[in-house]
């Protein structure tokens, strides 16, 4: 934060289409984790730098949704495949058209499993993820929630939304992959998402990330869905310049373990020439 803090001006989302002259960078962080308030939220308050929390409405502890109990099912995936516990080591699943064969017999191979696991995923309806997981949790029993997959509680959500310099945008209902669902059951994520927001904070939220935002997991139809629903601007998950995009399909730049100079070069491969 302090690199890009030295090296671009720092904007809110909600301004990301705006021409300027100097470079700029947005900061969002999405799913609504508890360390996104704990950990992210004082220092970027610290540094003065504006940011936008993307958070899945039905997830958000204390509002009643179906999510708001059990983890995300990629955390609960972490748990089962990337922890040691009992169970065998090599398990075959079937997703789809996919036949897979997952190994935890090593930490190379359960993190070689993890991914591969997960990639599919992303790109399956929600009845498909959940009954993999609950047919793996079979498998390997695990303890269940940990401290470190905690998300916002509703009053925790609102106080981030006071702060000034911070935003709380529409991450659907269910972070399910929208390019799975029906056309009937995308709308009402997007809308239902964006009432309970307002109802939660006063306010409509004007800005939307799609869950995964990846190729795959959102539609061209889901823009036009997002524009009907109101949200001023909303973001996938593919790198590319802002310039000239889809005000509800603008690029962000997924930010990995980085050196500060990685993360340099990935912003700066989009400035205009």
């Amino acid at each position: 934060m302090t690199a890009i803090r030295e090296w671009f001006d720092l904007v809110p989302a909600r301004d990301v289409p705006h021409r300027r002259d100097a470079p700029a960078v947005a900061v969002t962080l999405d799913d609504g984790y508890l360390d996104n308030l704990q950990n992210a939220a004082p220092v970027l308050r610290e540094l003065g730098i504006p940011a936008t929390f993307f958070v899945v409405a039905d997830a958000i502890n204390g509002a009643g949704g179906p999510s708001s109990g059990p983890e995300y099912w990629w955390d609960r995936l972490e748990h089962l495949l990337l922890e040691p516990g009992p169970g065998p080591s090599r398990q075959e699943v079937r997703v789809g058209s996919h036949r897979l064969f997952l190994d935890v017999g090593r930490p190379e191979a359960r993190a070689r499993s993890y991914a591969l696991l997960t990639g599919v995923l992303h790109r399956r309806p929600p009845e498909d993820v959940e009954r993999v997981v609950r047919a793996l949790e079979d498998v390997w029993p695990r303890a269940g929630s940990c401290d470190r997959h905690r998300r916002m509680s509703a009053d925790q959500v609102r106080d981030l939304a006071r702060d000034p310099l911070f935003d709380i945008g529409s991450h659907t209902c269910s972070h399910a992959a929208l390019a799975t669902l029906s056309r009937t059951r995308s709308r009402a994520e997007l809308e239902r998402s964006r009432d309970d927001l307002q109802h939660l904070l006063g306010e409509r939220p004007a800005l939307l990330a799609y869950p995964y935002g990846a190729p795959g997991t959102v539609a061209r139809r889901n823009a036009r869905q997002a524009r009907g629903a109101g949200y001023d601007l909303a973001f996938v998950n593919v790198a590319g310049p802002v310039e000239g995009a889809d005000p509800h399909a603008l690029p962000r730049i997924t930010v990995g373990r980085w050196s500060v100079d990685h993360l340099r070069r990935a912003v700066t491969a989009w400035r205009p020439r």
